[in-house]
């Protein structure tokens, strides 16, 4: 995948507007175009992604900002009127089901992930999860009017959850998806994906 390709989709705005018989998120670019602003964002936020559990919280949670910002006090009032003002709406039919839509993305996300990698978007080291230098460019380049709402919705979610434990983190989830979203398995091999660049390489080889 081109830099070009990147490009056309970012601008071509039908390609989230046109009647087709999937939403957005079935499409493998625009996911990762998500992946990439979100990376964007945790390195703006000063927030570290330390692990694939921790990247598929903050990755759901800012496609669908309102679960986090549902609560009574002036922080979340304030907050959701940032994400009314960059866009989103707490009405749209993509909130039904949420903890289902939690599942189904947090199984494509190790995929989508291994795809930014091997584009060399992505890196993988002792720190966690980034953005790489042509990384960095290509997030920069996305500028939509989707693109920036999702600026803002990273943020907000990044600001709220990077100063949690991922213990704190896990319970969080849980009031918000019901505990029974967190008991399904995930993944089959978290620990491929996880930033130990010695055990991910030799489990990726055995698998070869």
């Amino acid at each position: 995948m081109s830099k070009s390709d990147w490009e056309e989709f970012d601008g071509d705005a039908s390609l989230l507007s046109a009647a087709v018989p999937w939403g957005p998120e079935d499409s493998q670019v625009f996911r990762l175009a998500q992946l990439a602003l979100l990376l964007e964002a945790a390195d703006l936020e000063r927030a570290p992604v330390r692990s694939i559990d921790r990247l598929g919280f903050y990755d759901f949670f800012s496609a669908n900002p309102f679960v986090v910002t549902a609560g009574e006090d002036e922080r979340d009032a304030a907050d959701r009127l940032t994400l009314r003002l960059a866009g989103f709406s707490d009405r749209q039919l993509s909130y039904a089901s949420t903890g289902q839509r939690f599942v189904s993305r947090r199984r494509r996300l190790q995929h989508d992930l291994a795809r930014l990698v091997a584009y060399g978007l992505v890196r993988i080291d002792n720190q966690g999860y980034g953005l790489t230098t042509p990384g960095r460019e290509l997030a920069a380049g996305l500028t939509s009017i989707y693109a920036q709402a999702y600026r803002e919705a990273a943020a907000v979610v990044l600001r709220r959850l990077k100063r949690l434990s991922d213990r704190q983190l896990t319970q969080s989830a849980e009031n918000w998806l019901g505990r029974s979203w967190l008991l399904i398995d995930l993944f089959d091999d978290v620990a491929e994906t996880t930033p130990r660049t010695r055990q991910y390489r030799g489990s990726h080889r055995g698998r070869q």
